[in-house]
């Protein structure tokens, strides 16, 4: 027993002393499996790629908010060891990513930094692709998920509910969502194609620009029932000109704006009231464009705001059902996005529904 007790306990001391070198070698060991990543190009196509990764990871740093959101939801929040800085700033509703280190941007985070971590397995959605290289070369396995397009958003819930070997929690959470998108495109699916309402989505990303093929806003656009102005470009995320959007004459306008405006903020849940008065500014400043005066959407009063929180990501299942009452509202009058947004808060997150989501609310 001795003799064992003085193994271990020289084993310990090498570990602590060589820890950069032991990190490595006990990754290796870890049982890894090959699952589905996606990635859509500038074009907007969808193309599927393998990778092989740990499961379950131990360690795993995040650059994206929304799969800060999934994890939470999946109950695996405690694995996170470093986030990007807009999560850090933006989603302290999730609790967890206050506490834990930063490592910079999305497209660049600092490489040094995330190899500090020993992460064995960092999550990216928009990481310039010589980092990831970097990354993967110093050993670390990299996987993409978006989060946030509603195209394969269900299969990577699914498939995070494999690597993080949770899988009924993960299922019961793409099937909500799944739930109300189904319900939504269901009800629209018949409509003529003069029943369908011209939409100009516009980004956060700024002014003019859009959503296209291949994106989460432009399937939502359709399963709202809507048509989406910008669809001829086959561009996933274009810009527009002024004249070109009023050339188009939408019907709706829908600004998608970032979730500091609202939603899940740091302050906590909802918009504050000084961002209702802000929100209430950009939409005047928005129908008094000069593009826009004569549109029909203008003209109609059918500008709407949308915050990211909802138009993108898991709580797209809520932003869905809001932006389906814009367009056709008889269709869903009896659709309360409201209480169903309640409900996967609650169910998902544990927290309650505080504050606006968009804006106005009639």
């Amino acid at each position: 027993m001795r003799r064992y007790c003085i193994i271990m306990g020289l084993a310990l001391l090498v570990t602590l002393l060589l820890g950069d070198a032991v990190w490595p070698a006990l990754a290796a060991q870890q049982k890894r499996i090959t699952v589905t990543e996606y990635f859509v190009t500038p074009q907007g196509k969808i193309e599927k790629h393998t990778v092989r990764v740990p499961c379950p990871p131990r360690r795993v740093v995040i650059t994206g908010s929304y799969q800060a959101e999934i994890l939470k939801a999946l109950g695996q929040e405690k694995r996170v060891v470093g986030v990007y800085d807009y999560t850090k700033k933006n989603q302290a509703w999730l609790g967890y990513v206050t506490r834990v280190p930063s490592i910079g941007s999305a497209a660049t985070p600092d490489v040094e930094k995330i190899i500090s971590l020993k992460p064995d397995l960092v999550l990216e959605w928009a990481m310039k692709p010589e980092i990831r290289s970097q990354l993967e070369r110093a050993g670390i396995p990299v996987m993409k998920v978006y989060g946030y397009n509603q195209n394969f958003l269900a299969n990577e819930i699914r498939t995070l509910g494999l690597i993080f070997q949770c899988p009924e929690r993960a299922k019961a959470y793409a099937d909500f969502i799944e739930k109300n998108w189904r319900m939504v495109s269901e009800r629209t699916r018949k409509l003529r194609p003069n029943q369908r309402v011209k939409v100009y989505w516009e980004s956060s990303m700024g002014d003019w620009m859009s959503t296209g093929p291949g994106s989460g806003g432009h399937t939502m656009i359709e399963w709202a029932g809507g048509k989406n102005i910008t669809a001829p470009l086959c561009l996933a995320n274009p810009k527009v000109t002024p004249e070109w959007v009023a050339a188009q004459n939408p019907e709706v306008v829908i600004k998608n704006v970032s979730a500091d405006f609202g939603g899940l903020t740091k302050n906590g849940i909802g918009f504050e009231a000084t961002r209702v008065t802000e929100l209430a500014s950009l939409r005047q400043q928005i129908m008094a464009r000069s593009a826009l005066k004569t549109t029909a959407a203008v003209k109609r009063k059918r500008v709407y705001m949308v915050s990211a929180s909802i138009a993108n990501g898991p709580q797209s299942s809520v932003g869905l059902c809001y932006i389906a009452k814009w367009l056709h509202p008889e269709l869903f009058r009896d659709v309360n996005p409201e209480a169903l947004h309640r409900e996967m808060l609650k169910k998902f997150y544990g927290v309650e529904l505080k504050g606006l989501w968009v804006y106005p609310l009639k």
